[in-house]
């Protein structure tokens, strides 16, 4: 059965895309600023309140154009399963692809390499006041998931598909979306967001719908909070054993 688009759904798509192409233009310009530091710099004061902003203004958005611009089936919103279901098996399908991940990075002898490149985003992008870092943290870790999976899969993969009756361009065009949004971390992190992009889409044209995916996409923002103390302690453990290592080596 053909799913109905609603009647702007065009608006809604023409501002997902203006979307894609800032947030590719600022990861580029932003990857192109880290490569000119010495040495990684903390965000600005305020940084918190901004990126909690920037997810309220998206979810406002959203709010408003319900109904008139995006409904649940035209987003890959399924509720065949309970959402709460949905939810953990996006979880566990995180934990499966921590495993996949890993072993991919370790054949291919970079993992330490990725490992260092994902401790200095941390370090620019966390910030050190406590009020800001708890804005960060509840932008990040709770709203981020479920503005940036409706928005690069639920409108410009599964919506803009139905769009087109082309879910193959859709597909593609949401991968090079996805990855071009992370290029600010780092080329080998393109490894690290194609992998996350194939269990993201899995999950969306699966029986669990957006729902699995926000759930992955969750477990995906909150895992480097988690192990953020481990990442310091760890990355100060590798650059002694470099020092140490070119030191008797001279």
């Amino acid at each position: 059965m053909k799913t109905e688009l609603p009647p702007l759904s065009n608006c809604v798509l023409f501002f997902v895309a203006v979307i894609s192409v800032v947030y590719l233009y600022n990861s580029i310009a932003q990857r192109q600023f880290i490569k000119k530091q010495r040495r990684p710099e903390r965000p600005k004061p305020g940084f918190g309140f901004y990126m909690l902003w920037n997810q309220i203004s998206l979810i406002s958005f959203f709010c408003i154009t319900y109904i008139i611009g995006w409904d649940a089936p035209s987003v890959g919103l399924k509720f065949e399963i309970l959402p709460v279901f949905s939810l953990i098996i996006g979880l566990i399908g995180y934990c499966i692809f921590v495993l996949i991940l890993n072993t991919v990075l370790n054949i291919l002898r970079i993992s330490q390499i990725v490992q260092n490149d994902a401790y200095l985003v941390s370090v620019r992008l966390i910030p050190r006041q406590k009020l800001q870092k708890t804005l960060f943290w509840v932008a990040v870790c709770i709203l981020n998931p479920i503005t940036e999976e409706l928005i690069f899969r639920g409108v410009l993969v599964h919506q803009l598909g139905i769009y087109t009756n082309n879910y193959y361009l859709a597909i593609f065009l949401g991968l090079f979306v996805s990855v071009g949004n992370h290029i600010y971390q780092g080329k080998l992190h393109v490894i690290t967001h194609f992998v996350f992009y194939i269990f993201t889409v899995t999950l969306l044209y699966s029986d669990v719908g957006l729902l699995g995916s926000i759930g992955f996409h969750l477990a995906g923002d909150i895992y480097p909070f988690m192990w953020l103390k481990y990442q310091v302690n760890n990355h100060k453990k590798r650059r002694r054993e470099e020092r140490r290592a070119k030191y008797v080596s001279n």
